[in-house]
């Protein structure tokens, strides 16, 4: 394939946005398929999980390829609800590109920005399409302005809407000065080109000086062509798009109602003309599996050996199936391969093309094409395959931690086997569901995002597994840390020969921001061992951070260096003693010297302004920080910190205070100090 002609695209967007719409409709005027699927009918493609049409929404990455013009793009339709965004950010991981669905009513929300900033992170560039231009309230400006405002990027429109709301009727295309009609009695499946109407003149013009304009100001060549004939031709803008789209120095903004069949042909022009191929992406970069400081780079290049990350996992009865993007290099059916992270070799047994749930086997795949391996044992999501004759690893794909928890129990006590099977499918699957027991209980307790995803992974439990369960009522997946800074000694004893064998292990502990405990051995420690044994640790060391606090919950915003190591005999002592002594040490650091954290979320809340002060005032009663309230084409958006504890059956609560007119946003934002007096209340009630 020429790699030229190859677009990686992601399609995201805020719940209800209609990106699915969007992708649905991508698929039938591309030919991929013969039906439009609809959401609210329940017979979409990308949405195939039983769970996904009954709810209406986006649970899992799906992806799928369709040709447009001269060019295969490679499309995956993300969830767009909060519990499931770390299925949007290992799918922006490995994508070249993405279209964002603004809704033209809302403009950008919430799920819109954390997004945008995992985009950002993965420094993937991106148009956007304002959907829904037929909904009573559409504004097309001011969905342009909430991109700029929030999410702080240049937004340059390349079409302006012919009407909005009931009155929409089509859009204007600012690089070819046309109106564009579509007939719906055949689906939008045919496209009338006219004249721009006379009453829109005036605001086509200036918005094609805009656009020249922005484009000329990031090419010098672009810029001495506008200023010497005040406007440019069609490819230039196109060309000049591009490489500022590239670049991050704009954001194309399309137009359109998906619904109602408008804009879905422009748009896949956009994708086509503006964002990157997998060339104009930059190396991705590596390192050597044995030594994080030896940086690799690593080009599409076929003739190069072949190295791909795995991205993400999926069940299936007959072997995992493990999605794929093929970083350089051919991978051939029945290829022999290494997985950077186990050292270990596995046998390409089968190489498939994914639409949705349907597959195709295909005989290889070459740079920047995700494709899906089958059966693959011991690989994960992050790990990173690679040629015999290559030694490289990416850097794994980071994943937020849950911060809710509930207990788990088979309805039948002869099922508490295969539940325990059935859970660790799901967990391998998704690496947001965490999986442990209770000690004391016996029971198994699963951990989450929130309430939606763990009523999805029960359901799935049901229905794919066919296991009923039992939950206990949703907890808050509280952490600890240390309350100061401090260093202790740990040891621990074990029969070597006919004596026995001590290790000491001193380490030092101490509050950090990070929300992920950070676990480092200093270089006096790393002195005491052979590279062997340094090696062994550093595979192990993340088991630390599982040993908990004075209260027995995991830790959290924590540093712990290992500082020193001393042990009785001549024999090197294991990487299980010395990790074991470590363990002690932790204990002992952290007993009376506990804080006691919550998670706290970032909470957006968009309501009427008649009903603005009651909840505001419902929120300080849940301890919440107000941060910001703004007024925003007639609502008022509140802003606001609160700690998960205090938003338990919000939903049902927002929608009584508002008579179902409000709605709202949540994410995870970090960890919050418990106070003093909620402590005890915490820990006597078992949570």
């Amino acid at each position: 394939m020429n790699l030229l002609q190859l677009r990686n695209v992601g399609i995201v967007a805020h719940i209800d946005a209609g990106k699915t719409t969007v992708t649905e409709r991508i698929l039938y005027y591309t030919g991929v398929e013969h039906r439009m699927g609809e959401v609210h009918t329940g017979n979409t493609v990308m949405d195939w999980m039983e769970e996904e049409r009954e709810r209406g929404i986006t649970i899992s990455a799906a992806s799928t390829r369709c040709p447009w013009e001269d060019c295969v793009i490679q499309i995956i339709d993300t969830p767009g609800h909060v519990d499931f965004t770390a299925e949007v950010g290992r799918s922006l991981r490995v994508l070249d590109g993405a279209v964002v669905v603004v809704c033209a009513v809302s403009g950008v929300q919430a799920q819109t920005e954390t997004v945008l900033r995992q985009a950002a992170e993965n420094q993937v560039p991106w148009l956007a399409f304002i959907n829904k231009m037929d909904r009573r309230g559409a504004d097309f400006l001011a969905a342009c302005r909430s991109l700029k405002k929030r999410v702080g990027v240049n937004p340059v429109p390349v079409q302006l809407p012919y009407g909005e709301g009931a009155d929409f009727k089509g859009l204007v295309d600012l690089i070819t000065m046309k109106l564009l009609t579509w007939d719906e009695s055949s689906k939008g499946a045919t496209i009338s080109y006219g004249e721009i109407p006379a009453e829109m003149k005036e605001q086509v013009d200036a918005a094609r000086l805009f656009l020249c304009e922005a484009v000329a100001e990031h090419n010098e060549d672009l810029l001495e062509s506008f200023l010497d004939h005040d406007d440019l031709d069609a490819d230039s803008i196109n060309r000049g798009l591009r490489d500022a789209t590239i670049a991050g120095a704009l954001v194309p903004v399309a137009c359109g109602s998906a619904l109602r069949y408008c804009g879905i042909q422009p748009l896949l022009d956009g994708i086509v003309a503006w964002l990157p191929s997998p060339l104009d992406r930059p190396p991705v970069a590596g390192h050597n599996p044995g030594d994080e400081s030896c940086a690799i780079s690593i080009a599409p290049d076929p003739q190069a050996p072949f190295s791909g990350l795995v991205f993400k996992l999926a069940h299936d009865p007959h072997g995992d199936l493990c999605y794929l993007r093929v970083y350089s290099g051919i991978l051939h059916e029945g290829d022999t391969v290494i997985n950077a992270r186990t050292g270990k070799q596995i046998r390409v047994q089968q190489v498939l093309q994914m639409h949705a749930d349907d597959r195709q086997q295909v005989k290889q795949a070459g740079p920047g094409e995700i494709v899906v391996l089958m059966g693959l044992k011991e690989t994960g999501t992050g790990d990173t395959l690679h040629a015999p004759e290559l030694d490289v690893a990416f850097e794994p794909i980071e994943f937020p931690e849950p911060v809710i928890r509930q207990t788990i129990e088979p309805v039948n006590i002869s099922d508490k086997d295969k539940l325990e099977r059935a859970l660790a499918v799901l967990a391998r699957e998704d690496p947001t569901l965490k999986i442990q027991v209770d000690h004391e209980t016996g029971q198994s307790v699963i951990s989450g995002m929130g309430e939606l995803h763990l009523e999805v992974a029960c359901h799935r439990l049901a229905r794919e597994f066919r296991i009923p369960a039992r939950v206990g009522r949703p907890l808050v997946a509280y952490r600890e840390t240390a309350a100061s800074a401090c260093e202790l000694s740990g040891s621990i004893e074990r029969p070597l020969g006919d004596g026995r064998q001590s290790v000491t292990v001193c380490l030092r502990l101490a509050p950090a921001a990070s929300q992920r405990p950070q676990v480092e051995m200093a270089s006096s420690f790393i002195d005491a061992l052979t590279p062997g044994l340094v090696h062994a640790l550093g595979q192990d060391l993340e088991s630390l951070v599982q040993v908990g606090g004075e209260y027995g919950y995991p830790l959290a915003e924590l540093q712990i260096e290992l500082i020193g190591l001393e042990y009785s005999s001549e024999a090197e002592p294991s990487a299980e003693m010395v990790l074991g002594a470590a363990a002690r040490a932790i204990d002992l650091a952290l007993t009376s010297n506990t804080q006691l954290l919550e998670p706290l979320m970032t909470l957006k809340v968009e309501v009427p302004e008649e009903y603005a002060a009651g909840v505001v005032g419902d929120l300080n009663s849940r301890r919440a920080t107000i941060e910001n309230i703004e007024v925003i084409q007639g609502t008022r958006v509140v802003d606001a910190k609160v700690p998960l504890e205090g938003l338990f059956s919000y939903s049902t609560q927002l929608r009584s205070m508002t008579k179902g007119h409000g709605s709202f946003s949540l994410e995870p934002y970090g960890y919050l100090a418990v106070p003093p007096q909620q402590v005890e209340a915490i820990l006597n009630g078992g949570q």
